[in-house]
């Protein structure tokens, strides 16, 4: 058996509305995810996926011990969990090198081992040549891929990744998806990827974990590893199988992730 790399254990969150209302996010969540696996959170708007990715990655703070990462109690953000957000959330006063180097920067890396390091990464996410290329001058899928050197970096065992190809458009949507399996592949790392694309779910992940509508429950766990000659029949299958469970949350799911 598998070590976990995160296990999760009966969370419910709750958060402050803007009427002073307790909302209740997500509710009584048990999940395991398994070292160098990959396991997408799919559901609709307002499930608590984005919210259940930030409470991993220590970025909100969980009542109690109910997530553990290698097996030690989540009390903040730490180096071993990198993310990846939407937006790309790079400096724009600093180059694609000067974003890269820049987690490494604050770990003391020596200078040589982390120009190496941040070279090696800006070529395997096919950005050679525009090292010296700021934010601005890339288009939104250089800005992920740049943003996706620059985690990969500092590198973290875990990859949370929060719908980090919703804002591209569909060719390049499928170029870094092709891009970030052979990056898995080669790492080995943990990733933790949320999406409201169930085809995109189902291509990348080995497992999908599906989500009700708010507050957010574990609806259901599906195996998505297809390998051979019907691989493609299967993910079609389960395309469509998913999709029949999404959909029905979504009716009266409320507007916010």
């Amino acid at each position: 058996m598998k070590t976990a790399a995160v296990a999760i254990n009966r969370l419910s969150y709750s958060y402050a509305a803007s009427d002073g209302r307790s909302v209740l996010a997500l509710s009584d969540v048990s999940l395991v995810v398994e070292q160098g696996s990959f396991v997408s959170l799919l559901g609709p708007s307002g499930c608590g996926k984005s919210t259940l990715l930030y409470l991993i990655g220590g970025f909100l703070k969980q009542e109690g011990t109910a997530i553990h990462v290698d097996g030690v109690p989540v009390t903040g953000p730490g180096p071993d969990r990198g993310i990846v957000f939407q937006q790309f959330a790079l400096f724009p006063w600093r180059t694609v090198l000067g974003n890269v180097v820049y987690g490494m920067e604050k770990q003391r890396v020596p200078r040589a081992e982390r120009l190496d390091r941040a070279h090696k990464l800006i070529r395997d996410v096919g950005l050679a040549g525009f090292e010296a290329s700021y934010p601005s001058q890339l288009s939104g899928g250089m800005r992920q891929r740049a943003a996706i050197a620059r985690t990969l970096a500092v590198d973290p065992a875990i990859l949370l990744m929060d719908e980090p190809f919703g804002a591209l458009d569909a060719q390049t949507r499928g170029i870094m998806q092709e891009q970030l399996r052979q990056i898995w592949q080669a790492t080995g790392k943990t990733v933790i990827f949320v999406t409201h694309d169930v085809r995109e779910a189902v291509y990348l992940s080995q497992k999908v974990v599906v989500m009700s509508k708010r507050p957010g429950t574990i609806k259901e766990i599906i195996d998505t590893s297809f390998e051979g000659s019907e691989a493609d029949a299967r993910v079609q299958s389960a395309v469509e199988d998913i999709w029949q469970q999404v959909k029905l949350e979504f009716a009266d799911a409320p507007a916010h992730a």
